[in-house]
Formats: C-alpha cells, structure tokens, sequence
C-alpha cells in the first residue's frame, strides 16, 4: 500500500508539472494549481491485475478539460494532440528526458524532480516501471536504473533562470492569465508571465502592440535556449534600450564548472534586488560605451 501510494504520487507530479510547463512554460507553481489542471489530472484507477504490479488508470482528454489553457500553445511549443492527456505528457516528458540529445522542451528542473521520484518509490533495488498508452503505436515508456542516472545528469546539467532586461514588442496573447509574448527586431519571440507578485494582468493592458522594456528572469531549456521569461516590472521602451533588443542565450553545464565554489551561494541569490542600486551618476551614452568595450 506505502509503494503504491508513493508509485501513485510520482506519476501524478510528474503528469501535473510535465501539463502545466506545456500550457504555461514552467512546471513549478505558487499556490493552487488552477482548474483546469486538477480536471486535467483527475485520474480514476479502474483497475489492478494480477499480482497488483498492473495498474490500470483512465485519465480524461486535454481537448475536453483543458482546451482554454491550450488555446495558444504554439507560442510554448506544439500543441498536443486532441486525444492527448496529462500522462501522455508525462510520458512524452520523461522520453524526452532519458535521451541525451533532445533539447528540453518538455521538461524543466520541477519535472525532473518528479520523474525522479520513482526512484525511491519502491525500496527494492533495480525496480523497473513501464507506462503504456493502449491505441498508441510507440513502445512502452520504461524507467530503469541506468535511465535515472541519465536524468540525473540532465538535471546536473540545465541551465540556471538569469536575471536579464529585455526590449522588444509585447504581443498579447488570448486567455492570456498575465502571459504574453516578447516580439524581437530579428523575428524571434520569447513567451512570458508576470510575476504575481510584482505584477498584475492590468499592468498589462496600456503595453500591448507597443514596444516595452522587461526587468526580470528568463528561464532556459536543456540545450541552452531561452524557454520564458517571468517578467517583474515591465515600462515603456525608452532611449538607450536598444542594448537590451537580443534574446539571450545560456550554455549548459559550463557555470559549474567554472564556477564550482559560487553555484551554491549564486542558486539562493536573487540578482533582481540589485536592479536599481547602480552607485554612479554616469550619462547613459557613458554606460552604454563601456558596454561596446
């Protein structure tokens, strides 16, 4: 019963964060989860077969439970099929984090952390676990040992959020729920959301189809492109920001080892904070030639 428990618990963390980061670009939440994901993973189990190492479980359409949340995914990534549920994602996320050469676009460090509650599910060594998606030509998804020490070093290896400021074209987005879009000057777009607690969807409104200046902190995918970008204070494009126009980029797994004694300390810290607090009284032209340097 304690297995089961903790073997249940898993697949729904991981289906719960591997739904949200399709639908709103981050597996992670505060708070409540919001409706249409508790429908989205309200799993029934319908059965248990011989030897109860089987566990059959009916889990209901996204098109049917969550079809506002996916009503733009594109500006995320692809939209998942009008036949796909929560475990078929959780599924698509954990594939995608077994293998050492896809980009990332289905899981995050929160999804990761589910996945790898597997692992300590059952106390038996070498446990084994399959997901099958009856109707679905693909191979069973499976979960060994050797596949957790892969997501390990995935994780090991993702990219840290970085605090940035960005400028671009703000494009909104429809059921937004304080998301948008960041247009930049060579056609690139990187998704967003406010951050409750500096923003709310309102702040939003005077700043569509116009060009804005964005304090805040972009999240990366594995192979180091930006995923989103959660936004603390948004104003309007002011002179000097030009410098601010390129979507960054990260490079996976180089901070630690450059930098082994700072990850720990820079993991905790908050650069946000020091938004602001420049000492000087130097023109902008100044700054921004010492930049060019």
């Amino acid at each position: 019963m304690q297995d089961l428990h903790r073997i249940l618990g898993a697949l729904l963390k991981t289906s719960e964060r591997a739904t949200r980061l399709l639908a709103s670009g981050s597996g992670s939440s505060r708070g409540l989860p919001p409706a249409w994901l508790r429908k989205s993973t309200d799993f029934v189990v319908t059965g248990l077969s011989q030897g109860s190492t089987i566990i059959e479980i009916d889990a209901p359409r996204l098109a049917d439970v969550a079809e506002e949340a996916f009503a733009q995914t594109d500006f995320w990534i692809a939209q998942p099929s009008v036949e796909d549920t929560a475990l078929d994602l959780a599924a698509e996320a954990i594939l995608e984090a077994e293998n050492v050469n896809s980009t990332g676009e289905r899981f995050d460090a929160s999804v990761l952390d589910s996945i790898l509650e597997f692992k300590k599910a059952v106390r038996s060594s070498g446990a084994t676990f399959e997901l099958r998606r009856p109707g679905k030509k693909a191979k069973p998804v499976s979960l060994t040992a050797d596949a957790y020490t892969t997501i390990d070093s995935r994780k090991s290896q993702l990219p840290s959020p970085q605090a940035f400021i960005l400028s671009g074209k703000l494009d909104e987005i429809r059921h937004s729920g304080g998301r948008f879009q960041l247009l930049f000057k060579d056609s690139q777009a990187l998704p967003g959301r406010i951050h409750a607690e500096f923003l709310d969807e309102e702040s939003l409104r005077p700043c569509w189809g116009r060009n804005v200046t964005i304090e805040g902190t972009v999240f990366f995918k594995a192979n180091g492109k930006p995923r989103a970008i959660e936004a603390r204070s948004i104003a309007p494009f002011a002179e000097g920001d030009e410098v601010f126009e390129s979507i960054p980029q990260s490079h996976p797994g180089t901070q630690d080892l450059l930098f082994p004694e700072f990850i720990s300390d820079a993991r905790r810290a908050d650069p946000m904070k020091l938004w602001g607090a420049w000492p000087g009284d130097e023109p902008l032209e100044e700054l921004i030639a010492e930049l060019n340097h």
